[in-house]
């Protein structure tokens, strides 16, 4: 039986698991003739172009160096006209248009970086996803959805007052490195929200099965697929997904007369149809 492949790269260990090869895989839910060596072989030429500059092992020169070639040369921007345009999250054609949104562009130049073996790493900030390139001694903060532009904390502190005020305050933490999942749960999460919002309800069944695979244990996401598949008038699919919620989530027990309701509403709908 024929398993997604992105659904078999999430068996691996998070070490194992590059996320070039996730969000190309991921992007074949919608470009199913992808050719994924191309768009590696893409990634490969920047980080190249990158090499060629030799800026040394300080994060600075790094930093310019990836700013010049991935900014200046390739012209890697932010697609703030189309920012909920699907396909800012889809990483073939983020390379194509060389437009995207903040976690598709800080990929490539996270892979960029792994290419070279330099701590390049995602940054999870709420509200926006960065970039930041290390040495020993300092790390560097850059936005590659504004030209690649460096960051200062007070910088990274303003971005995350103009989203939400007083509701999320800006510690340094949050300028931790983003670990593999995590990453690929934000850029799922993106998707997730675009295709809700425009009730395309087969693209987000598969953005969904793509989130459990990520994250076998988080039962929400069983969840939100019983109710898309619902939607979708798949009854029996429904019906299994809400009954491994109600047994396996923590939170389902709240909850539980409201969904053991569902389940008999359901059932009388699949009895309806024999």
């Amino acid at each position: 039986m024929w398993r997604h492949p992105f659904d078999e790269l999430m068996e691996l260990d998070s070490d194992d698991i590059h996320l070039d090869c996730a969000a190309l895989h991921l992007a074949r839910d919608v470009y199913p003739d992808l050719d994924v060596p191309r768009w590696l072989g893409v990634l490969d030429e920047m980080a190249d172009a990158v090499a060629k500059r030799r800026p040394g092992l300080a994060s600075p020169q790094r930093y310019a160096a990836l700013r010049e070639v991935l900014v200046e040369q390739y012209e890697l921007a932010g697609n703030a006209e189309e920012y909920y345009a699907p396909d800012n999250s889809y990483l073939n054609r983020v390379l194509e248009e060389r437009r995207g949104i903040p976690v598709s562009l800080a990929l490539v130049w996270v892979e960029v970086g792994r290419r070279l073996k330099w701590p390049v790493a995602g940054v999870g900030l709420p509200g926006h996803f960065l970039v930041r390139v290390d040495d020993p001694e300092r790390f560097i903060v850059a936005d590659p959805f504004n030209e690649g532009r460096s960051l200062s904390l007070d910088d990274c502190r303003e971005l995350v007052e103009e989203r939400f005020g007083k509701k999320a305050a800006f510690s340094t933490a949050m300028l931790e490195p983003v670990a593999t999942r995590p990453f690929l749960s934000r850029l799922l999460g993106n998707l997730r929200s675009i295709y809700l919002t425009e009730q395309e309800w087969s693209r987000l069944e598969q953005v969904l099965q793509r989130l459990l695979a990520l994250e076998p244990e988080n039962s929400q996401h069983v969840h939100d697929l019983a109710a898309v598949r619902w939607r979708q008038g798949d009854l029996v699919s429904a019906y299994r997904h809400l009954a491994v919620y109600l047994d396996h989530a923590p939170g389902a027990k709240r909850d539980q007369s409201v969904l053991k309701a569902s389940l008999r509403q359901l059932q009388a709908a699949i009895a309806g149809l024999n």
